[in-house]
């Protein structure tokens, strides 16, 4: 289902909305904890850099792999149809 003013899928929209409620829950422990704002901050800075390093390597490995595959089909010379070149 989509939501109509957002234009995002219902789960698309539920992960955002849990990321969110993370990033508030480390703010206000942050701010109730003098001494674990340094810490909470990193560690949250830390969590994302992971994730994003993780994405970025989903990305390369996707495209290494469609690329290898495509290659393949034309240096073995399988018939191919332009539909299966642009196909995702």
């Amino acid at each position: 289902m989509k939501i109509p003013r957002l234009k995002m899928r219902k789960s698309t929209r539920s992960t955002l909305s849990g990321l969110a409620i993370g990033a508030a829950s480390l703010y206000a422990l942050a701010s109730a904890y003098a001494e674990a704002r340094d810490n909470l901050v990193r560690f949250f800075v830390s969590i994302l850099l992971l994730l994003l390093l993780i994405l970025v390597f989903a990305a390369t490995f996707v495209a290494l792999y469609h690329g290898a595959r495509y290659l393949g089909r034309k240096v073995l010379g399988q018939a191919s149809t332009e539909a299966e070149d642009t196909k995702e």
